[in-house]
């Protein structure tokens, strides 16, 4: 199943990546803080005006631009590569949950889902949100304080990604 994933989350991606306003001033702000050493402190604005997003993802897009040596695509493989991790993380979530089988179906069904296929294309903030969810998914229980820092962190960076993570179930 990972292997399918992979392959359907690079398939061509350095020719068929989106590269549009948003992806565009996202790596424009973190070509700024790697030239400059300096940190961002504020997010990108919202399209509802004055509201701001945390600037996590501006810090999340930093390494994958120094790797790719400033190549717009590397941060859409980043995205690529968490949305892997993700289809992992479903399968351990699904095994978890059910069974073995069910994981295994479950990873299936997300590694081929075209709107999660798209959605990899494209270095935009909400589109790593469904990694986060599932590590949210498979903390263990928050009866210990360390799954109490680790759920609070987890939402944090949730909600700095996109303000529609506040739709997201409690």
């Amino acid at each position: 199943v990972i292997v399918i994933s992979s392959f359907t989350h690079f398939y061509q991606l350095d020719k068929t990546y989106i590269f549009q306003n948003d992806e565009g001033r996202d790596a424009l702000i973190a070509f700024k803080m790697i030239d400059s050493g300096r940190p961002v402190l504020l997010g990108p604005e919202t399209s509802v005006g004055n509201m701001y997003l945390g600037p996590f993802y501006y810090y999340l897009m930093v390494p994958s631009l120094i790797l790719s040596q400033l190549d717009p695509v590397g941060p859409a493989v980043m995205v690529a590569i968490l949305g892997i991790f993700t289809t992992y993380l479903v399968y351990l979530l699904g095994k978890k949950s059910f069974n073995f089988s069910i994981g295994i179906i479950a990873a299936l069904f997300y590694a081929l889902s075209p709107i999660m296929v798209h959605h990899s294309r494209s270095s935009w903030n909400p589109n790593v949100i469904p990694f986060f969810v599932t590590l949210i998914l498979l903390l263990p229980n928050f009866k210990k304080p360390i799954w109490q820092v680790c759920f609070g962190l987890l939402v944090g960076i949730i909600f700095q990604l996109h303000y529609v993570a506040l739709i997201l179930p409690g």
